[in-house]
């Protein structure tokens, strides 16, 4: 594996990994136990139910996949595998058919896919009817737990639980894929990290970890990313700001810490 560029906090390595469908399927395995898969998958929908219904399709075999390719990686026994949980979408939009308004609402929607398919039908996620996308893309959509970290005239971005959407409109001013790519990947490591320890905590176990990933790690953890930096430009704080709100790590983070301190006396 690669290791990653020495001035990264959260220290980590990475390998490419085929991928039957990916354009581009990379491995990030960080040095705290976590490890995500970053696939690239290039869409272009005749319409925005169709990218989120194929989105929430995509779980029954990425899922699997994700597990299978671990176990194959690691070379140990199937049921020693843990379950990877979840998937988590960050669309990054080049070109679409809308203008004004719309064009917010469909970054709106894309952030929250929910809500132009039906999970609950019986033979899996299907998409509603055509007239529910045109509808609210007519009238505007809003959610409660959509975060806005755009900036007018440079760029439309909007974070939710299920995923992120960005648009930029000014290549020089805005952010980069690789900054959301990296904050993500961040924060889905450690989203992985504490929810392991949650998971110990509701199996009646005292939570622990090796020493230099126990409370203090992730106190500093908090610390780095709630906090602005000097040289960091106000769109990343933005960006980091709703990603981290929608994620619910910094609660997250919190309540890992005071187990972790607590279990060590």
């Amino acid at each position: 594996m690669t290791p990653g560029a020495g001035d990264q906090w959260l220290e980590s390595s990475s390998v490419r990994i085929d991928h039957p469908e990916a354009q581009e399927c990379v491995l990030h395995v960080f040095a705290c136990g976590a490890a995500v898969f970053h696939l690239v998958q290039p869409h272009e929908p005749p319409a925005l139910t169709d990218l989120a219904v194929w989105r929430y399709r995509s779980y029954a075999s990425d899922l699997p996949w994700a597990r299978n390719k671990l176990r194959d990686l690691l070379d140990e026994d199937h049921d020693r595998i843990p379950n990877p949980e979840y998937v988590l979408s960050l669309y990054w939009l080049t070109s679409g058919p809308w203008s004004g308004d719309a064009y917010d609402t469909a970054l709106r929607l894309l952030s929250t896919p929910s809500v132009l398919v039906d999970r609950g039908a019986p033979g899996g996620p299907a998409p509603l009817d055509g007239t529910v996308e045109a509808s609210l893309l007519a009238s505007g959509f809003d959610h409660p737990d959509i975060v806005s970290f755009g900036v007018r005239g440079v760029s439309t971005g909007y974070a939710g639980w299920s995923g992120v959407a960005y648009s930029s409109h000014s290549r020089e001013r805005s952010l980069s894929i690789e900054e959301l790519v990296t904050c993500e990947l961040t924060v889905q490591a450690l989203w992985c990290f504490t929810r392991q320890i949650q998971q110990m905590i509701e199996d009646g176990q005292d939570p622990s970890t090796p020493e230099q990933y126990g409370w203090r790690f992730l106190r500093a953890a908090y610390s780095r990313l709630t906090t602005a930096r000097a040289q960091e430009t106000a769109q990343h704080v933005l960006m980091r700001e709703a990603i981290m709100k929608t994620s619910g790590l910094a609660e997250r983070l919190r309540a890992a810490q005071d187990a972790l301190r607590e279990s060590v006396g």
